[in-house]
């Protein structure tokens, strides 16, 4: 049986343009044009992705009529984002989704409703994993040997070590 998910993201009521359309006139190409180099490979890519989630395998940014995306093609989007990528990344595909939105409303390929409904999804949230880790005696040790009593730095990057070890202080969480 198919998910809700896969029979939003692959149904193609047509997603597909019918014909070729005027890069001034197509919301990826108008949303990437106004971007840097290094941004619009790492854009254009994300919306690559996004058609061919929508059209299983089928659009790619330049083929995908970015104007019939609805509230339902979206969310699925942004479900299926989350199930693969890490938020961070999926955050940054659905931000990109939402500019070439903004760029269809622009062009008039939308109408305003039709927008408002299809970028009104939220980011996804996520907990921020934490850096570091604890250190062993033998690893403190040897960081205490680094700082000499030859200059002021030496000796108060020794206190602030002894400082943090002695008083438990740690990273909040």
């Amino acid at each position: 049986m198919v998910s809700l998910i896969e029979r939003d993201l692959h149904s193609a009521e047509n997603l597909k343009l019918t014909q070729p359309i005027p890069v001034t006139l197509h919301p990826a190409s108008v949303y990437l044009s106004g971007l840097s180099e290094g941004s619009r490979r790492t854009i254009r890519y994300s919306l690559n992705t996004i058609a061919s989630l929508l059209t299983n395998g089928d659009c790619d940014a330049d083929t995908l009529d970015w104007s019939r995306l609805r509230y339902h093609h979206t969310a699925a989007v942004r479900v299926a984002l989350l199930q693969k990528l890490a938020p961070v990344t999926a955050n940054k595909m659905l931000s990109a989704l939402r500019r070439v939105l903004l760029e269809a409303y622009r062009l008039g390929l939308m109408a305003a409703d039709d927008y408002q409904k299809a970028v009104d999804f939220p980011n996804i949230q996520a907990e921020p994993e934490l850096r570091g880790r604890s250190l062993d005696s033998e690893e403190i040790r040897a960081l205490l040997g680094t700082c000499g009593e030859e200059s002021a730095m030496d000796i108060r990057d020794a206190a602030i070590m002894v400082m943090l070890r002695g008083t438990g202080i740690r990273r909040h969480d």
